[in-house]
């Protein structure tokens, strides 16, 4: 469904995503993770076209059912087939305008009668576990809380059912109730409407829920990639272990931080961007730069020592939200 290949982006001249291809397929949810600053949300927003006069696409590809989305002749493809849930929904919900007509805006290029537009809308609120749909259209964002205004987003991505939903951190401003219920209903979404889902987080213990495949990104590279089960329970990078470790547990261990902090880009980095960090890196880590590469079936990873690393994480009763 889309494909992206060899995608580097860049801010002012600076690169911010670097040689990132990954691939999502119908009814499939990805989930891609990593510290603020990992370069998650730049994609989503080159996916979107939406970089802003400072962002660039250097090179690389994006393509959606075979249409390439760097085109500007392809750009009837977003609302339609690509809906994007944003991070505040606050921020994306135009606050002088009730939500009903948020909806028929969307809608707009839909032919049904404005009272089964109506219906159509209470309907997927409903099914967004927002039983008092009727008042909530009749209200404004500010007089609603924060996680209701996050599924009405939600339901503003979904109205037109879009056949991909990128979720830019969807849960990042809510309370742990809240980030459950936003969780079930993007599995929801996927399971009765077969809709791709690309959801990028910091939160390990989320994606580790909702995701089919699981990708990992740290300073703009796609460091690891594969399906759910093999990330968890085979990682083959030391910063997806670091992760992994700082997933709350209900053993009773504080999680891990991860020492050390992300470079400042820009940074001119030959080998391993984690390589500060790593705690099984050598010489050649620094001045090698390793290739993503399939070391099992479906699992890619970007490390020169993958053989080595501690993989024999105990996460106990995960926390997963």
């Amino acid at each position: 469904m889309l494909k992206i290949d060899n995608l580097n982006i860049s801010y002012d001249s600076v690169p911010i995503v670097r040689d990132v291809s990954l691939k999502i397929n119908k009814g499939e949810i990805l989930g891609i993770v990593g510290e603020s600053g990992s370069g998650k949300s730049t994609v989503l927003k080159a996916i979107m076209n939406i970089l802003g006069n400072d962002g660039k696409v250097d090179s690389g590809s994006i393509t959606f059912e075979d249409k390439n989305l760097l085109k500007n002749e392809n750009q009837n493809i977003y609302g339609k087939d690509i809906s994007m849930v944003f991070q505040q929904a606050t921020l994306f919900l135009d606050p002088i305008t009730k939500i009903e007509n948020q909806f028929l805006e969307i809608m707009k290029h839909n032919k049904t009668s404005k009272k089964q537009k109506h219906k159509d809308i209470v309907n997927l609120l409903k099914n967004l576990h927002l039983e008092d749909a009727e008042r909530i259209l009749k209200n404004y964002p500010f007089e609603l809380s924060g996680g209701i205004n996050q599924r009405v987003s939600l339901g503003l991505a979904m109205i037109n059912k879009p056949k991909l939903i990128l979720a830019d951190e969807p849960t990042s401003a809510l309370d742990v109730t809240v980030q459950a219920q936003v969780v079930q209903t993007l599995k929801e979404l996927r399971n009765n409407f077969d809709t791709s889902i690309i959801m990028v987080t910091h939160n390990m213990g989320i994606v580790a829920n909702i995701s089919d495949t699981i990708g990992v990104m740290y300073y703009g590279h796609l460091l690891e990639i594969g399906p759910k089960i093999e990330i968890l329970k085979n990682p083959q990078h030391q910063y997806t272990i670091e992760l992994l470790k700082s997933i709350p547990t209900l053993n009773g261990e504080t999680p891990k931080g991860i020492d050390g902090k992300i470079p400042e880009f820009g940074s001119v980095i030959e080998g391993c961007p984690f390589y500060d960090r790593c705690k099984i890196c050598d010489i050649k880590c620094k001045t090698t730069k390793p290739e993503l590469k399939e070391t099992s079936n479906g699992h890619f990873t970007s490390c020169l020592k993958y053989t080595e690393v501690e993989n024999n994480i105990y996460l106990g009763e995960v926390l997963w939200y």
